[in-house]
């Protein structure tokens, strides 16, 4: 009875971290909750499984729905988790990126304007 509430609880941990994940901005803290998520998810497997082993398996001819379809979800959720783990990783790397070439352009520009300052200002000779 008691791995029965535990793996109602890791469960509905798990939906809980999937839609905190789904309701947040590509950042840091939808990259540790995609991870969080997955890692949730392959845990509610293994509870599962383990709690099917505790109770006899399952019915003969019954494991399609009984076993293998829940581990196909936890398996689909820890996926999908991790996918939009790496997509936010992605754009924060992408932003970083972009920052660091606007930094430095703006460097050489202030560069280019500091050496054309210190040049003596040109006279036209002529003839």
């Amino acid at each position: 009875m008691e791995m029965l509430f535990e793996t109602i609880a890791l469960s509905v941990i798990t939906v809980l971290l999937l839609l905190l994940m789904l309701t947040r901005k590509a950042g840091h803290i939808k990259l540790l909750l995609g991870v969080l998520t997955a890692a949730a998810a392959v845990a509610s497997m293994v509870f599962f499984i383990l709690m099917q082993r505790a109770n006899g398996s399952p019915d003969a001819g019954q494991e399609l729905t009984q076993l293998y379809a829940p581990c196909g979800i936890y398996i689909l959720v820890a996926l999908f988790s991790l996918g939009v783990a790496a997509l936010s990783r992605r754009k924060l790397r992408a932003e970083k990126n972009a920052k660091l070439a606007a930094k430095a352009k703006t460097a050489q520009e202030k560069k280019a304007k500091t050496q054309q300052a210190q040049q003596p200002p040109k006279t036209d000779q002529e003839g």
